[in-house]
């Protein structure tokens, strides 16, 4: 379930590896080569549905 704050939702790394299919590890490298952005909200590290979308069709 994403989180929602302030009407953005937020997907967490697993949730987002869950999704694609691929492994959490592999959503830290995309995100460490700056392939897929995120932000760090206190501890977690969560990735917006906007920046999710915008890596997928940029991916195609």
């Amino acid at each position: 379930m994403p989180t929602v704050i302030e009407g953005i939702k937020f997907y967490t790394i697993p949730e987002v590896a869950e999704a694609l299919n691929v492994t959490s590890q592999t959503i830290r490298a995309w995100i460490k080569k700056g392939k897929l952005k995120s932000q760090r909200i206190g501890r977690p590290i969560l990735i917006t549905e906007t920046n999710l979308k915008e890596f997928l069709k940029e991916s195609k």
